[in-house]
């Protein structure tokens, strides 16, 4: 077995599994430490403004991945069953 097929079969026994409320608890703090982390990257080394900019679109992609993440933690993931 390759590593691209280990990696296939491991994103399958993750996806086909309900999310636990303590995963999307970590999710949530690691997006809330990474968003952080690089405003103060980018505050560092780009200024404030761009600094606002790159916390706001992490905001949004994190947000977007949460809810998605909560969604099939209410639904399963059945779609992968087949």
């Amino acid at each position: 077995m390759g590593i691209i097929e280990r990696f296939e079969e491991e994103y399958l026994d993750v996806s086909t599994s309900r999310t636990t409320v303590r995963e999307l608890l970590e999710l949530f703090v690691g997006a809330v430490l990474f968003v952080i982390g690089a405003s103060v990257v980018a505050y560092w080394l780009l200024g404030q403004y761009v600094a606002r900019w790159i916390a706001g679109i992490l905001v949004v992609v994190f947000a977007i991945t949460l809810v998605s993440q909560a969604y099939w933690a209410v639904t399963g993931r059945e779609d992968y069953d087949e």
